[in-house]
């Protein structure tokens, strides 16, 4: 990644863009007619899924495409998408694809950039600024803008707003007051079944995002030149995985397990969510694209009971939100194309983005942010916005190595919470191993 993209990113990811005004497009004049033709996506199976269903039949009505959508879990949708890849299959034009898979899928070839796409479609239907920085950035890889960032998510505390007050507890900011919080609360007489903190514990992806989710804001760095800020972040890759700030931070997740839901140390990102949702702890951090579902009364029973704040931070250092979520990409093997980059300029405009949003979607651009429908139907992003302009775009490595680096971190981060291995000793052996990996693919010396 140059030099320049990555100034830019930081720039945008702080500062506040102006958003534009929203106006209406005449879609009848600018889309094609696309009668006869199927557009299938394939997406993750994550909440907002419902949401791009139900904008199928606008799409379909302006331009006689088939839309289909089809959703998988986290781990099968990266196999069959880099699988159809490998094999130039073209049975979806649409991917979904982590921003972090960016790496890997322009390195096998994949992808058709949309910056080769966009040159006839008017600026304020792309509206690049608009997208929020943090994940704008997830988008582009060595320099090129590969796919578009609809699907952004960040992450806050959600905390039990009643029981707070009930308590007389103020909102914990450091992990100290985060621990001690929860503590409170585990085993309370007063709080009858309840927990201190759900975390995404489990062995694999789940430890493995979450050691990223938190690093920074325990003031450690995954790897050398990977800091906020950083001008280069991929220009040394040496691993810190076994730093002192990196060990502390395990510890701190192993301690935390005592006052998590009873077989917690097992739990992913469902599992922290529902056990928040239902009454049963009093505190999670979790992707915003979850959240509406607290206000659901189908999903939870906690509805106007919560709210969220910005996650905790090791004393003296600050808060680094994480930033992921989903870059919406055309399939470089589509023999729909001309069909499918309709579809795609049409979902992530500012004005569809906006109705999406407003549907269970998950806001990526300002403009969206900023709108006060948005805000009223939806008052927890208020807090996620603030996360949002101060998230780190690389909080997780987006390499071509970054499924399996993160799954191994997973794996020793977990060990390390189950009492296996110490934090240090957990910590030791992803260093060795992801340093190994890192020196097989030629990235490190």
């Amino acid at each position: 990644m140059t030099k320049q993209l990555l100034m830019a990113t930081v720039a945008a990811s702080v500062v506040l863009a102006a958003a534009p005004a929203v106006a209406e497009t005449d879609w009848d004049s600018l889309l094609g007619d696309h009668s006869g033709k199927s557009i299938n996506m394939m997406v993750v199976n994550d909440p907002y899924i419902e949401a791009i269903r139900k904008m199928e039949s606008k799409f379909e009505g302006l331009t006689g495409a088939e839309v289909t959508t089809d959703g998988f879990g986290y781990d099968p949708l990266h196999e069959k998408e880099i699988l159809g890849c490998s094999q130039q299959d073209d049975q979806y034009d649409v991917l979904f694809i982590d921003g972090i898979w960016v790496g890997e899928f322009v390195e096998a070839d994949c992808l058709e950039p949309v910056e080769d796409l966009w040159g006839d479609t008017d600026p304020s239907i792309i509206a690049w600024d608009d997208f929020v920085g943090s994940i704008a950035g997830q988008a582009q890889w060595d320099g090129k803008t590969y796919c578009l960032p609809v699907g952004a998510y960040w992450q806050v505390m959600h905390y039990r707003k009643d029981l707070f007050d009930k308590a007389g507890l103020k909102v914990p900011e450091t992990f100290e007051e985060t621990m001690e919080a929860a503590k409170f609360f585990t085993d309370n007489p007063d709080y009858p079944g309840m927990s201190g903190y759900a975390m995404n514990n489990r062995r694999g992806a789940a430890a493995g995002q979450q050691y990223f989710e938190w690093i920074y804001s325990a003031g450690g760095k995954p790897w050398e030149s990977n800091y906020p800020g950083s001008e280069e972040p991929y220009a040394d890759q040496t691993p810190l995985l076994n730093s002192e700030k990196s060990v502390e931070l395990v510890k701190f997740f192993h301690d935390m397990v005592a006052y998590g839901p009873p077989g917690g140390e097992q739990y992913q990102w469902d599992d922290r969510f529902n056990a928040f949702a239902q009454g049963k702890v009093a505190m999670i951090n979790a992707w915003s694209v979850r959240t509406p579902g607290l206000s659901d009364p189908d999903k939870s029973n906690i509805v106007g009971k919560w709210a969220s704040a910005q996650m905790p931070h090791a004393k003296g250092e600050k808060t680094v939100p994480p930033v992921g979520g989903w870059i919406m990409c055309l399939n470089k093997h589509s023999k729909n194309k001309e069909a499918a980059w309709d579809f795609m300029r049409w979902f992530a405009s500012p004005e569809i983005h906006k109705e999406w949003a407003l549907i269970g979607g998950v806001p990526s651009r300002h403009s969206a942010f900023q709108d006060a429908e948005v805000q009223q139907k939806l008052p927890w992003t208020k807090e996620l916005y603030t996360a949002a302009k101060t998230a780190w775009t690389e909080g997780r490595p987006r390499h071509p190595l970054t499924f399996e680096m993160i799954d191994a971190i997973g794996l020793q981060v977990n060990r390390a919470i189950i009492g296996e291995a110490s934090p240090q000793e957990a910590m030791d052996t992803a260093q060795e191993k992801v340093t190994e990996m890192l020196k097989s693919e030629g990235i490190l010396q």
